[in-house]
């Protein structure tokens, strides 16, 4: 890790936009450079005098001890980790539920949608498909030609005569 002297901090500080340091100031007890942070602050907005910022740094560090007694005391009684970490699983499960309920609930409804438009067009393509079966007609002439085919395949020797005979019967029975 390569360690910055306070030039490049002070320089990097000047680089935020004053909603950050606005944010790094009232968060300062957490920083690792609450003077410098303050320096910009003040530079920036000139509200407060040295000695202002001194009191300021005192009060933050006299939070940053309170906050730090309060957490160890917590840790001790381990009350803190297994609290927060049990309620925390519970809200995150809470959510998933949630939101595994709303996704089933679309996923339901747009399969009922799906299920009707596939009922419909397999309906409709059923009916479209015996009118035009009904519709089709063969006419003499194609049996005709059909039963020559047939023909010249036993003359080839493709089918047997038996075959031949058999087919001739169904096409005739459809003239």
């Amino acid at each position: 890790m390569e360690i910055k002297s306070e030039k490049s901090i002070k320089e990097y500080l000047k680089t935020l936009s004053d909603d950050v340091i606005i944010k790094y100031y009232l968060d300062v007890e957490y920083s690792p450079f609450p003077v410098l942070i303050i320096e910009e602050y003040t530079r920036r907005f000139k509200r407060k005098t040295k000695d202002e910022i001194i009191k300021d740094l005192k009060t933050q560090a006299h939070h940053a001890k309170k906050k730090t007694q309060k957490f160890g005391k917590m840790a001790k009684k381990h009350q803190f980790v297994n609290d927060a970490t049990i309620e925390k699983s519970e809200e995150i499960l809470n959510q998933a539920k949630k939101k595994g309920y709303e996704i089933s609930e679309k996923i339901a409804f747009k399969g009922s949608i799906l299920g009707s438009k596939l009922k419909k067009g397999t309906k409709s393509g059923i009916k479209t498909g015996i009118n035009a079966g009904k519709n089709l007609k063969s006419s003499p002439n194609d049996g005709l030609e059909l039963l020559s085919k047939l023909g010249d395949l036993q003359k080839a020797g493709i089918i047997t005569k038996k075959e031949f005979q058999e087919k001739k019967k169904k096409i005739l029975s459809k003239i």
